[in-house]
């Protein structure tokens, strides 16, 4: 329901106009691009661009169309990769004979030009900002932005990136955790005292009435007291002055950066997501009671400008799951797995700086010692780096390397802190999507990940290989062992049953009277693609995998021999022809003589004539065909 009319939104003084984005005088042309954030701004001048003012002025355009408020970049490392790949262009129209001098000089010969001098480290994001330039320009002949636009680009190529082992997760989590614990229990010591100190419990004069002197100034003001002449009293710098205060009360960079590697890995948000988190929140249950869920207002520019925004729940641990972790007590089992309580508890050691820096983000922190700039919200993930170097973890191959303590931890065997791994591995974990596409996760995160790759072709091997067993064992021939035929003597009723046969056919196929070369036939009438009643007119080669074959142990020289010629033959053929021909065959054979020991073959090599190596080599000629 509606409560009644709303706040009137708030404009801007009378008077104040906007400023231009595209500035183009006589003697100037440029283009101001302001981060979505506000917090950069940048001016590029299209005058130290080395070609014709038409084509500065054109280039100028091209760029402010490109990056506007309406476009999809956000961010100043984006603008700055346009402008790089604008003067690139503008070195080759410089070099061109003759030099053009305005845009519809351009032709497909100069972007043919371009495109040469692209590495191919560079082609793909040189081509996709040129022709974000260039695409839908009236200026530009259409000759030359087909000669730039024709063709898909090849897909982007993604480097591996590995998520962590449990082991290596957990020695980042553990010290992170070790990090939060730390500061929580320093900011609630300081709290204590400075409540001890107004209510009067603390003796005057004492070290810990000057500390909660110190405490209650820097509460109150944002700073600790001065003498007139503005130099910090003796008293405050016996109690560690502002370096020391400072931190007592609100959390530094290191310990903020420990929340954010906590935060990633129980949401699996992006880093800057979480970065950009406001402290201010939308509890949907209206503030009653115990929080379950809390609403935060995100930002994540790649998704569009439409779908930039975005609304992340922030969710607390159910206490039936809480009750499931034991070990810990209640307050830590629940803080390190609840991503709510994560958050809450950041906000509360975070409020100084925003009560006093005027900060309205989640992540705040105090740094330096005094002056401007002292209360600061701009975590990047470069504080991740320092804090993991400072905790004994080796720096990522990005940054700057430590030689020294990067190979000491080496040598502990503890990985390096990179935000992106833990989110792939946070990713990797939840196997659903967060804050992008399903689609998105498997085509780019999970696509890269060596160890999902791995995972999925043993998941589709093990598939295969069951069908094709199962498909083997279908077309499979049974093999009857030697001690068969002393039963039969005594159990033939049992032994016909055991063979599929009748009785009355039992004696036959002992006796080697239905034989078919490599197998006996139980009822060659009874053909699998003959009419009943019909003798089977197949080849003997097509009862390897017939229905009314019976292997016995006096086939076994037969199939040995077979099995040679068709390894021999495989060497004089054609690769193709062998592999149509009999590479089933071979395979099927393979799995006859697997039934049998390897002191059973040998002995079985040596029973083989010279009747038997002819019988075979006409079966494989098609000899005993029927014509």
């Amino acid at each position: 329901m509606v409560s009644g009319r709303g706040r009137g939104a708030v404009l801007p003084d009378q008077g104040w106009v906007p400023r231009q984005q595209l500035t183009v005088t006589a003697e100037v042309c440029t283009v101001l691009f302001i981060e979505e954030s506000g917090s950069l701004s940048k001016v590029f001048d299209f005058t130290t661009i080395p070609v014709a003012v038409e084509l500065q002025r054109w280039l100028a355009a091209a760029f402010a169309r490109a990056t506007g408020p309406r476009s999809g970049v956000k961010r100043m490392a984006t603008a700055n990769s346009y402008f790089r790949w604008a003067r690139r262009f503008a070195s080759v129209l410089a070099a061109a004979q003759p030099v053009p001098l305005r845009p519809q000089e351009i032709t497909g010969a100069h972007m043919a030009a371009y495109r040469l001098t692209l590495t191919p480290a560079g082609f793909r994001d040189g081509m996709i900002k040129m022709r974000k330039l260039v695409r839908g320009d009236g200026v530009v002949p259409q000759e030359a932005q087909r000669a730039l636009c024709a063709g898909r680009l090849a897909p982007r190529q993604l480097p591996p990136m590995p998520a962590y082992t449990e082991s290596e997760r957990q020695q980042i989590l553990t010290a992170a955790r070790g990090e939060v614990r730390r500061a929580r229990d320093r900011i609630r010591a300081a709290r204590e005292m400075l409540e001890c100190f107004r209510r009067g419990e603390l003796e005057e004069g004492s070290a810990r009435w000057e500390v909660g002197e110190a405490l209650d100034a820097l509460d109150r003001t944002g700073t600790v007291p001065r003498m007139p002449c503005g130099q910090v009293p003796p008293r405050v710098l016996r109690a560690g002055g502002m370096r020391g205060l400072l931190p007592m009360l609100c959390l530094n960079r290191y310990e903020a950066a420990a929340f954010a590697v906590l935060l990633v890995d129980l949401t699996g948000e992006n880093f800057g997501t979480l970065a950009g988190w406001p402290a201010l929140h939308f509890r949907p249950d209206g503030g009653q009671g115990e929080a379950k869920v809390a609403l935060v207002e995100g930002c994540k520019p790649r998704r569009g400008p439409s779908r930039e925004h975005m609304v992340t729940a922030v969710e607390d641990l159910p206490a039936g799951l809480a009750a499931l972790v034991e070990g810990e007590i209640e307050e830590e089992r629940r803080l390190f797995r609840s991503p709510l309580r994560l958050y809450q508890l950041l906000l509360n050691l975070t409020a100084l700086a925003r009560k006093h820096g005027g900060l309205s983000g989640a992540f705040c922190y105090v740094s330096g010692t005094g002056g401007e700039g002292i209360w600061r919200s701009n975590m990047t993930s470069g504080h991740v780096g320092e804090w993991a170097v400072r905790r004994g973890f080796p720096r990522a191959p990005k940054g700057v390397v430590q030689a020294e303590a990067a190979a000491a931890a080496r040598e502990r065997g503890r990985p390096s802190v990179n935000v992106l791994r833990l989110r792939q591995t946070a990713l990797e974990r939840r196997r659903r999507p967060v804050a992008h596409a399903a689609s998105t996760l498997r085509h780019y995160y999970l696509r890269r990940s060596p160890q999902v790759l791995e995972g999925s072709r043993s998941v589709v091997r093990q598939a295969l290989d069951a069908e094709v067993a199962k498909a083997r064992k279908a077309m499979e021939i049974p093999v009857f062992p030697r001690h068969l035929t002393g039963r039969a003597v005594h159990e033939p009723d049992a032994v016909a049953a055991e063979m599929g046969v009748d009785t009355a056919t039992l004696p036959h196929i002992l006796a080697g009277e239905q034989d078919t070369v490599l197998a006996a036939c139980v009822d060659h009438h009874q053909g699998p693609l003959s009419p009943p009643g019909q003798a089977c007119d197949l080849s003997f080669l097509y009862c390897l995998r017939c229905p009314n074959a019976r292997a016995l142990p006096h086939h076994l020289p037969a199939q040995l021999a077979a099995h040679d010629h068709l390894t021999a033959l495989r060497t004089d053929l054609d690769v193709h022809e062998w592999q149509a021909r009999y590479a089933e065959i071979a395979a099927r054979l393979t799995d006859l003589l697997n039934h049998y020991s390897a002191p059973e073959r040998d002995a079985a090599r040596h029973r083989i004539g010279q009747v038997e190596r002819a019988r075979v080599a006409a079966l494989i000629a098609g000899e005993l065909d029927l014509r």
